[in-house]
């Protein structure tokens, strides 16, 4: 049975990392990850390895001093059914609640998936600092079919 280790992302991981969120790995459901924002922001992404390969990762991304959004969750197709995306969000609510955040958002169009992890739906009125972030600049904008959810940490 292969090691698997849920870790902090490191520099040699963006590689990998931007192979994961390629548009064949990762569906069409996630916003882009570009190397810019891997650099930029790695502190806040873990990944998981299964016997020295990253097959999975996610980000916690800070809003405010008590809102942060699970983002850039990824599972490689050989992967998913093992609860791998599971552990990550685990992982980062963990990380939320050390930060001393008191809620964490997701927008999917996964609501089941969030909801087995204690999510429950909202009115995403209520978010407008993503609304007015990062949602004015996705291509689905108009037509956004995704739910938001959250959670208290």
């Amino acid at each position: 049975m292969a090691t698997t280790t849920i870790r902090a992302a490191t520099a040699a991981d963006e590689a990998a990392m931007l192979a994961l969120a390629t548009p064949h790995q990762a569906g069409d459901f996630l916003l882009p990850v570009t190397a810019a924002e891997l650099a930029a922001w790695r502190g806040e992404f873990v990944v998981v390895e299964v016997a020295g390969e990253v097959v999975a990762m996610g980000r916690l991304k800070r809003f405010t001093d008590s809102l942060a959004e699970v983002r850039s969750l990824i599972v490689h197709p050989d992967h998913r059914g093992n609860e791998l995306g599971r552990a990550v969000v685990r992982t980062l609510l963990d990380a939320a609640r050390q930060r001393g955040i008191r809620y964490c958002f997701a927008l999917t169009d996964r609501v089941d998936f969030f909801e087995h992890l204690g999510f429950r739906e909202i009115d995403k009125a209520v978010l407008p600092v993503k609304i007015w972030g990062d949602c004015l600049a996705c291509p689905k904008r108009d037509a956004c079919d995704e739910v938001a959810l959250w959670r208290e940490v």
